[in-house]
Order: C-alpha cells, then structure tokens, then sequence
C-alpha cells in the first residue's frame, strides 16, 4: 500500500498538459503508432516528448562550437600549434637516436 501511495504523490508532482483541437486523423494516426510500439496513446506521447524535450537543436550546437572556437582563437595561434608539433617530433627524433 505504501508503493502505491509514492507512486501517487510521485505523479502528483509531474505537469499535465492538454492539447485541444487535434484533428481526428491525426489522433488515430498516433493512437495506430502507439498500438504498434506496444504502448498507450498516453505513453506513446509522453515518450515522444520527452525525446522532443531531449533534442538539442542546432542552434544550440552551433552556438557551443562558436564559443569553443572563439575561446581557441583567444588562447593558441596556429603559430604556437605547429611549434608545438616540432617540438614534439624533435623531441621524438632524439629518443629515436639515443637508441
């Protein structure tokens, strides 16, 4: 009795959300894919908004590479990146010839 009643108070806190006016076809079309994945209509939906809610849309995606490039930009030049490489291999090259 007591798992029941969490559940209950758990539900209690979650939003519900209402849709008006959805075209009859459009009802059955999504009731027929619920049907299919083996789920209500209600699971089926909240499925698929929470994937919807998930998404990162691109925007957002291209915002976060912006940033990423700005703050490169800001920080290392190309000049410092090759350095960098020579370094390394001069560096790999005289293990090499200690060998």
């Amino acid at each position: 009795m007591i798992d029941r009643c969490e559940e209950c108070l758990q539900n209690a806190c979650m939003p519900s959300i209402s849709i008006r006016n959805v075209p009859q076809e459009t009802r059955d079309a999504l009731a027929a894919k619920a049907a299919q994945s083996g789920q209500s209509l209600q699971e089926y939906l909240l499925a698929q908004l929470v994937d919807i809610g998930n998404r990162v849309e691109l925007a957002e995606i291209l915002a976060e590479m912006n940033a990423i490039a700005l703050a490169w930009e800001n920080s290392v030049s190309s000049e410092q990146i090759l350095d960098a490489i020579h370094d390394g291999r001069r560096e790999a090259d005289e293990k090499w010839d200690r060998l």
